[in-house]
């Protein structure tokens, strides 16, 4: 009688220990319904090094917003201290200062990209986003594909990690956004 408790509670410990290590390495499946509306960029981390990522990866240095449709997606991204010209000053400037201010407008002094936008079209497939670039104002990744693998999607929070840069990746990235609508 005793052998078959322990039998019985050693079946039961082993299948709740399958079934856990079963739901650890369970596949997220991604639906579009899911991803529809606007994510704001929380934190950036490199897993190569365990580094944060600054500049317009992090909501401390920068603003992101990620839009999702049924079956598009835009970012729109810019450095937090990104100087304003007046309308009425920039209308003063000559032809020449006019296009210093408008390069400044997306490139620091440093040539550093303060303002970021691109956009397309994307599919689904288990646990990974496939984002085909159809329109970036980086014109060097206007074709490429990034593949986002979701770690965590629920109604309020989405991680996903990113091979960067594109379009030859050294490194992974793993992005975290909140939902903002």
């Amino acid at each position: 009688m005793m052998n078959a408790r322990w039998s019985i509670t050693a079946v039961l410990i082993a299948l709740t220990l399958l079934t856990g290590i079963n739901f650890a390495t369970a596949q997220v499946a991604v639906k579009a319904d899911d991803l529809i509306g606007t994510w704001e960029l929380v934190s950036t981390k490199d897993l190569k090094t365990g580094a944060a990522v600054y500049g317009l990866n992090d909501a401390s240095t920068g603003i992101q917003w990620m839009q999702f449709t049924r079956s598009h997606w835009t970012v729109v991204a810019m450095g937090r201290g990104r100087s304003v010209t007046n309308p009425d000053d920039f209308a003063k400037l000559s032809p020449e200062e006019k296009v210093k201010t408008n390069y400044a407008r997306v490139w620091n002094e440093k040539n550093e990209q303060i303002f970021a936008a691109r956009g397309g079209t994307y599919s689904l497939e288990g646990d990974k986003i496939h984002q085909k670039l159809t329109i970036a104002l980086n014109t060097a990744i206007i074709g490429a594909e990034d593949v986002l693998k979701i770690i965590r999607l629920d109604k309020s929070t989405m991680i996903f990690q990113l091979g960067f840069p594109l379009p030859n990746p050294t490194t992974t990235r793993e992005f975290t956004y909140r939902r903002i609508e």
